[in-house]
C-alpha cells in the first residue's frame, strides 16, 4: 500500500503532461489566428473581385457595337457571361466557389430611368456586380464552421 501512495505523489513526468496541455491550447490558438487571417484575405479578395467585375462592365458599355468575344477583348460590349468569366479568371488562391451576379440596374446615379429603360448598359447607367463565397474554418478541436463572404460594387457606365 505504501508503494502506491508514493507512486501517486511522484511528479517525475508532470512536465510532459503540462506541456501536452499547454501546447494543445497554444497550437489551437495559433491555427485559429492563421485561419482568421485567411478569412480576412478571402474577404478582401471577394471585395476586389466585385470592384474589378464592375469596372470591367463599366468600360464595356453599349457605346460599343460588337459583343465581347472573350474576357480580354477591348472595344466591345460586355454581357453577364463576360463579366462572370472575367471575375472567374482573376487569380484567387485559396478562395473557391465564387458566385458572381452582374446586374444592369436600369437607372442613373441620380435615379433617372428614362435613358436606361431601353438600354440598361448605356453611358450614365449603373452596373452592379455582387460576388459571394463562403470560407470553411478548419481549426483543430473547434467545430467546423462556414463564414459567408459577400461584396457588391456599383459603377456608372462610362463608355
Amino acid at each position: 500500500m505504501r508503494g502506491l501512495k508514493s507512486l501517486i505523489r511522484d511528479e517525475d513526468a508532470s512536465e510532459l503532461v503540462e506541456f501536452g496541455i499547454a501546447s494543445t491550447i497554444f497550437f489551437t490558438l495559433l491555427f485559429g489566428i492563421i485561419e482568421f487571417c485567411l478569412v480576412i484575405y478571402a474577404g478582401n479578395f471577394v471585395s476586389y473581385a466585385a470592384q474589378h467585375g464592375a469596372r470591367y462592365a463599366m468600360v464595356r458599355g453599349s457605346d460599343w457595337s460588337n459583343p465581347c468575344a472573350s474576357t480580354d477583348s477591348y472595344a466591345c460590349q460586355a454581357s453577364a457571361d463576360n463579366v462572370k468569366g472575367y471575375v472567374s479568371n482573376l487569380p484567387h488562391p485559396g478562395v473557391t466557389s465564387l458566385t458572381i451576379t452582374p446586374t444592369w440596374l436600369g437607372t442613373t446615379a441620380s435615379g433617372d430611368t428614362s435613358v436606361c429603360a431601353k438600354t440598361p448598359s448605356a453611358q450614365g447607367c449603373q452596373v452592379q456586380v455582387k460576388v459571394s463565397s463562403s470560407f470553411d474554418l478548419s481549426i483543430p478541436f473547434v467545430p467546423a464552421a462556414s463564414i459567408p463572404l459577400s461584396s457588391t460594387s456599383i459603377e456608372t457606365i462610362q463608355d
